[in-house]
């Protein structure tokens, strides 16, 4: 599944966060969050970092938001 110009864009609490470099690297591997291109991931992302309270994931996406949703 390609995405235009390759890129993934997902969103989770109101932010918007590019992927793409990350996908590869996904534990729950790529295709999941290709999945989610252009859509809300905020329900699959609490849970699947449920438990995760180590900062590693916050940190994670403080590198990739790429703005914020606007209403």
């Amino acid at each position: 599944m390609e995405t235009e110009n390759n890129k993934i864009i997902i969103f989770i609490d109101g932010f918007m966060f590019d992927v793409t470099k990350y996908a590869s690297e996904n534990p729950g591997g790529g295709r999941v969050l290709k999945k989610y291109h252009l859509k809300d991931a905020t329900e699959a992302f609490n849970e699947a970092t449920r438990g995760h309270s180590d900062g590693y994931v916050e940190e994670l996406l403080v590198k990739m938001c790429i703005g914020k949703v606007e209403n």
